[in-house]
């Protein structure tokens, strides 16, 4: 989705550019005072009021009646946005070369929510893989994955996959058109983005993903990626 501009979008990110300032918004989860910030940080009166005015400015702290500032609830909300930035940030390097553009709309935060459960062996991916198939106990779904169905012990079955001689059962339904990999059971969920190849197109990796226990609260977002695709998808005749 394309970013929209405004004059008050400039602001904010301009509010946000300075080290100083963001330094200052996260200390101001507790109420402080002027002094305070200056002693933490070792800056100047005239400094810290200058970035305080500006981040009060946009909304983003507000001063109290004693004198002292704190966050506001408006810069609690805008700060958790930031900090998924900086979770692309520290995977610059897999997201210059993989795509999230498959996802829905209203999981387009995934690739900065998932940042923590990164995998980058390729022996591990596969290795977590064929556990989540074969642990599996309630239920398995699969999205792009091949796996031996000889060896599922899950009760349920559901499998995402390309088009193939063999996908005419019930529990297959194929997704020509998506790339993304994706395994989930009862316990635990693993997800590797497809890699970008061509302006136009996509390749599986399963060389890095992303593992996330059933206990995270991520895991119900890979488990709604999942039903995305299936309710999406065609049963094959």
């Amino acid at each position: 989705m394309p970013i929209r501009s405004s004059y008050e979008l400039t602001r904010l990110f301009l509010a946000l550019s300075d080290v100083s300032r963001l330094e200052i918004l996260n200390q101001l989860y507790e109420q402080t005072s002027v002094v305070d910030i200056c002693r933490r940080f070792d800056l100047l009166v005239h400094e810290v009021v200058r970035h305080l005015r500006r981040l009060e400015d946009v909304g983003l702290v507000r001063q109290l009646p004693n004198g002292d500032y704190t966050i506001s609830e408006y810069g609690k909300v805008v700060t958790t946005f930031v900090e998924g930035i900086s979770d692309v940030q520290d995977l610059l390097e897999y997201w210059e070369r993989h795509s999230a553009a498959e996802l829905p709309q209203h999981l387009k935060r995934l690739p900065a929510d998932l940042s923590e459960f990164f995998i980058s062996e390729g022996d591990l991916v596969v290795t977590a893989a064929m556990d989540i198939v074969h642990e599996a106990k309630s239920f398995l779904w699969v999205l792009n994955y091949i796996i031996d169905m000889t060896t599922v012990k899950a009760s349920a079955v559901a499998v995402l996959c390309k088009r193939t001689a063999t996908t005419e059962r019930d529990s297959i339904r194929c997704v020509d058109d998506v790339n993304t990999v994706l395994l989930l059971n009862e316990f635990c969920a693993l997800i590797c983005f497809p890699r970008v190849t061509t302006r136009e197109g996509y390749d599986m990796d399963t060389s890095c993903g992303f593992f996330v226990p059933a206990a995270h609260i991520k895991y119900r977002d890979l488990a709604e990626l999942f039903d995305f695709f299936w309710e999406r998808s065609n049963q094959t005749d």
